[in-house]
Parts: C-alpha cells; structure tokens; sequence
C-alpha cells in the first residue's frame, strides 16, 4: 500500500522538481502527467510535433521534405558547460523497470540554444505510440551529475494523428531540389528512363503545394552530334516529353514555358565524351513570385 500511494503521488501531482546547482548537484526534470500537452502544427512543406515545458524549453518532433524525421530540443540549459545531449526512449514507471533505451548521444556547439536528432527517430515515436516516453539528458566533464528531462507520452494520440497525417501529405521535394533540376540523356535517349521520371514525380508534387510558383522553365538541349536541324528536333522531343510526365502529374500546363535550344547553349567542351554527355540534358527551373519581380525589373 506504501508503495502505491508513492507510486500514485509521483505520477499524478503537479510537481516539477529542478534542482539547481551546476556544481554538484544533479538536476532532474519530470513534466508531471496532467501538464503534457503535446501539440501539432503544419502547413504544407513542415510538421511539428511539440510538448513545451516550463522552466526548460520545449521539445519538438519535426517533419520536412528530403529531410529525416528529427527531434529537434530548444533550451536555454543547451549550451556550455554541457557537452554533450542524449535522446533516450524511457520506460514508464508503471512498466518493468528498464533502463533507457539511448537513441542517439551527440556532441554541443558552445553556443547552441538547440540540438537536433535524426537517428531511429521513427521508432522512438511509435515506441511513444505504445507509451513509452522520451528521455532527454546533457552532460559534461566539468559537473558531477547530468540534467535529465523526462516528457510522458499521454495526451500525444489525437495530435501525433495529425502530425502522421500532415507528414504523409508533404512534397517529396524541398524547394532548393525543386528550384533547378537536370535530367542527363544518352546518346539517342529521347525519353525519360524510368528514374528520371519518378524525379519529376517527386518535382510535381512539390509544385502543386508551393503556390508561389509563377513559372516552370522546361529547357531542351543536346551535344553537337548531327545536324542543327535534327539537334533542335530532339531537344524539343526531350522537354515535350518532360512537360508531359509533369503534367500528367498535375502540373498546369499555364505555370510551364518549354524551350527547345539543339546544341547552341553548351555547358561542357563537346570535344569530349564527357563533355557531349553534361550537354545533353533538360533543365527545368521553377521561379517564384518573387524572384519572377526581381528578374523583369533586372
């Protein structure tokens, strides 16, 4: 009976315990139960996943595009004199007492104010899912004892739901991919090969989500193998081809401007075998709003 009534006072009152000493004390901080609010937010090109946490900072999951899923800690305790930042998966106390699971230890800058994981995260969040809960420690040669944190996962159901939801829709690029791609060809290749054409894939569904997008420039060229006449054909066949897998992929055919150049624009001596394969290629370049102003009042 002692031993419940410790267990039900430790869980369940509204308790931050910090003990402050940077010298020789350790300092243990344990977000009681019923202050966990974890919280969603997104938009079209980022998810967040946050628990805040007072007299500490705030600790986020976060999801972007070409980017792994990483648990990103905001702190002002994440800097000198710690050194180093572990992210753990911690069993809740009314499990087996198992010692944390680490999910990754990194180094500090001096001056960090933030410290970002990308390793094994997805298991740690749906290790979460089951109830496990997170655990957050910084340590240093120069103190005697760590600062740990340790968040709960209750209250995460509802808002991890729509953080899983808000990253399933997400492009499969980020602008700086999207903003300037190059497709190589081979000698005689007028199509795309079949990775070529899941890259535009992935380049559509970035430009249906980004509406700053005022133009998609879709520009064929070739090396200097056969007559101008022929060259101008088949660049023209490579960056027809290319608008029609975006398009098909729902890119409006209004956002893009395609351009066939033959041999006249060379980025490479075709003097080489090397040289005539960097110029055979379509280049598309996706031009925001912004940079669309900048370049008619250039």
């Amino acid at each position: 009976m002692t031993l419940m009534i410790y267990t039900l006072r430790k869980l369940l009152f509204p308790v931050i315990f910090i003990l402050f000493s940077l010298n020789s004390f350790a300092k243990e901080l344990f977000v009681p139960m019923d202050l966990v609010q974890w919280k969603y937010k997104g938009d079209k090109f980022s998810c967040s996943l946050n628990q805040a946490i007072r007299h500490f900072g705030s600790i986020d999951f976060v999801a972007k595009p070409k980017q792994p899923l990483g648990v990103q800690v905001n702190s002002f305790y994440v800097k000198t004199p710690y050194e180093r930042a572990i992210l753990s998966q911690v069993t809740s106390p009314w499990e087996s007492d198992y010692p944390p699971v680490v999910i990754e230890e990194i180094g500090l800058a001096k001056k960090a104010g933030k410290v970002s994981f990308y390793d094994d995260i997805e298991n740690l969040l749906e290790a979460m899912a089951q109830g496990q809960w997170l655990g957050f420690r910084l340590s240093s040669s120069q103190l005697n004892e760590p600062f740990d944190v340790t968040v709960p996962s209750v209250n995460i159901m509802q808002a991890m739901a729509d953080f899983n939801q808000c990253r399933a829709q997400l492009p499969a690029m980020a602008y700086r991919d999207a903003r300037d791609v190059v497709l190589q060809f081979n000698l005689g290749q007028r199509v795309v090969s079949s990775s070529q054409k899941q890259t535009l894939v992935d380049l559509a569904s970035y430009l249906k989500h980004d509406k700053n997008i005022k133009r998609v420039l879709i520009d064929g060229h070739t090396d200097n193998v056969g007559s101008s006449v022929a060259n101008l054909q088949i660049s023209k066949v490579r960056a027809d081809d290319v608008a029609s897998i975006l398009r098909e992929n729902g890119v409006r055919s209004s956002l893009m401007e395609i351009r066939s150049h033959g041999s006249r624009y060379p980025v490479a001596n075709n003097n080489t075998q090397q040289g005539k394969a960097k110029n055979r290629r379509v280049t598309i370049r996706a031009i925001r709003k912004e940079e669309a102003v900048k370049r008619k009042g250039s």
